[in-house]
């Protein structure tokens, strides 16, 4: 007889635990964010650090809006992938080396000079918008942006930093330290889905 009471009670129990429970889930699900993340496919992995399909479209629209304080590191001769690849490969080897970091106002002014290329105000709504982006994400972007500039002008000698540099040379010089760099960082391409 009594295993048939605590048999009868354990469904009286699980509804009071789901009584008790219910407006505790219901807050949690009202408090989460309403829009979907988007998810990203990952193209190249560099080290510790990925790069995405998005990484490439919001480059790509930056590059459009936004000049380069280091030329190097946006030759239009290379691929756009290969510049990436080389600023995860820079931005690994910065690490959280203090040298490298700008201020928050540096990066505010950085982010100032972005947010002005959009004309009118709506696109740059917009442009964020499309990448799922806020600005303060976009400042963690350019704050990362801002450190590989850094690095490369404090560890690669560039003949324009001299009087009577070249492009070319300059060019020369940046290939002949990303190649030693990169020989000693992992980068492993991702297939895409479909190519499996």
């Amino acid at each position: 007889m009594r295993t048939a009471g605590v048999k009868g009670r354990r469904p009286l129990v699980l509804l009071t635990v789901l009584r008790l429970a219910s407006p505790l889930l219901f807050v949690l699900l009202a408090t989460m964010p309403a829009r979907a993340e988007r998810i990203d496919r990952v193209v190249v992995v560099v080290g510790e650090r990925v790069v995405t399909a998005g990484d490439l479209a919001l480059e790509e629209a930056l590059g459009e809006r936004v000049g380069c304080p280091q030329p190097v590191l946006c030759d239009p001769g290379r691929p756009l992938l290969e510049r990436l690849v080389d600023m995860a490969v820079v931005r690994g080897l910065a690490g959280d080396a203090a040298t490298y970091r700008p201020t928050p106002a540096e990066v505010e002014i950085r982010l100032s000079e972005v947010r002005d290329a959009f004309s009118p105000p709506s696109t740059w709504r917009d442009f964020l918008d499309r990448f799922g982006l806020t600005e303060d994400a976009l400042a963690g972007l350019l704050f990362s942006r801002m450190v590989v500039e850094r690095y490369v002008h404090r560890n690669v000698v560039l003949p324009t930093q001299a009087k009577g540099g070249d492009d070319e040379a300059c060019r020369l010089a940046w290939m002949d330290a990303i190649r030693a760099w990169r020989a000693r960082t992992s980068v492993r391409e991702v297939a895409p889905l479909e190519a499996l």
